[in-house]
């Protein structure tokens, strides 16, 4: 299993965890190694120095790609893209305006500065006051990048010139979500700030122009039952259909609901439940299974039925907020990082087992899955060792069979 974490230090890091060591077997070891570190050190003469415990997992290998520790460079978006040259890259952007594409060797291959990051920002808006620019969204393709601050500032620019599309939404945005198959075509959503959806090949070049036309924008829900309105404030959002022009999506909002929306049907959501005792922040829909996973801002990751909207298990072991949730190519594990610093995976069936954890010494903001990255199995792996044994062994048998001929030659 192979992960990408951008944190909150600016560091993108590689996490490769070997699949064939269990986390109960990591833990042992990690165990025995602790105990015989703690008598090295009891058996100490005086004046000697212990050397430092190994406190690290077994099967677990960490390695930094991008970055130095520098708070300002912290990461708030980040994606997988494939770049002009076919190869594969992130796409981040980081907390002082920059939205950099880095190789996954690290190599620096395009960079764009957001200028109103650097100006001072006080907004008193729906009882709060904005404080700082934020990116709340980021997406990438081979061409273009699509961008999104919590001040509803969008921006759509190549990535061959310095042309960008842009648009003005309401401020107070929370999230910005792009559709799976058509990267144009983005959701957002926040404070008072209902659902939208936009197409932004149809945003108007810098400069003046007439607004947009979205291609679905949602409504409010009825008033409660005193008749009051009910406040907005859309944490998250996940389209869940392949059509971008009538899309299905998930919202998750600060008031511990989950809301489905379907443009085909009404404006307003088909499905409202609520599923948390707290704020849910995150979530995450399957691409296998009709499911959502979400997280709220307890540390709680749960796992529910999209149909039903029943809540069917929880992921256990958690400590802290979870910041950013990602699964595997199949469907069949989940990978949660937050502010415990700590990537851990879990199956996602009926058991939700842990599997295995690392610890990455920041506050992760964001993992992404390597889907590319093939585990291979016990069997695999000593079958491959057998194979690499027996070429080894002919081509030592060619090699004598050549020295005999020389020497019968002579």
């Amino acid at each position: 299993m192979r992960f990408y974490t951008g944190d909150e230090s600016g560091l993108i890091k590689c996490i490769d965890i070997d699949a064939n060591v269990s986390l109960l077997e990591a833990q042992a070891q990690a165990a025995k190694r602790t105990k015989a570190a703690a008598k090295a050190k009891a058996n100490l003469k005086t004046g000697e120095q212990a050397a430092a415990a190994d406190t690290s997992l077994a099967g677990v290998e960490i390695r930094t790609i991008d970055g130095r520790v520098n708070r300002s460079n912290g990461i708030q978006q980040m994606c997988t893209t494939k770049w002009a040259t076919n190869d594969r890259a992130f796409a981040v952007a980081r907390k002082n305006g920059n939205i950099d594409v880095v190789g996954f060797e690290g190599e620096q291959l395009f960079t764009y500065t957001d200028e109103k990051f650097a100006e001072r920002v006080s907004i008193k808006h729906n009882g709060r006051t904005i404080s700082e620019r934020s990116y709340v969204g980021l997406s990438a393709s081979d061409s273009h990048f699509l961008s999104c601050t919590n001040m509803g500032e969008v921006r759509y620019q190549s990535f061959a010139t310095s042309e960008a599309k842009l648009m003005k939404l309401p401020l107070d945005a929370c999230r910005m979500r792009t559709h799976n198959e058509r990267s144009s075509v983005f959701a957002v959503g926040g404070r008072e700030h209902e659902l939208s959806v936009w197409d932004a090949e149809t945003l108007q070049e810098s400069g003046a122009g007439a607004k947009p036309t979205p291609i679905f924008r949602a409504k409010n829900v009825a008033n409660d039952f005193l008749n009051l309105r009910v406040p907005v404030w859309i944490t998250d959002i996940q389209f869940t259909s392949e059509d971008a022009t009538n899309p299905t999506l998930a919202v998750s909002t600060g008031h511990k609901q989950i809301r489905l929306y379907d443009a085909r049907a009404q404006q307003r959501p088909v499905n409202d439940w609520e599923v948390s005792k707290h704020p849910i922040y995150h979530l995450q829909a399957s691409h296998v299974r009709p499911e959502l996973y979400f997280a709220d801002n307890m540390g709680n990751v749960q796992q529910m039925d999209m149909r039903t909207g029943h809540v069917f298990g929880a992921f256990k072991g958690i400590a802290g907020a979870v910041k950013s949730i990602s699964l595997s190519e199949d469907g069949a594990k989940i990978a949660v990082a937050g502010l415990d610093r700590y990537v851990r995976v879990f199956e996602t069936g009926s058991m939700r087992r842990p599997l295995h954890r690392a610890y990455v010494k920041q506050r992760v903001s964001h993992v992404v899955w390597d889907w590319e990255h093939k585990d291979f199995s016990t069997q695999e792996i000593e079958e491959q060792e057998a194979e690499d044994i027996w070429e080894t062994m002919d081509k030592a048998a060619l090699k004598k069979k050549s020295n005999k001929r020389k020497a019968a030659a002579i």
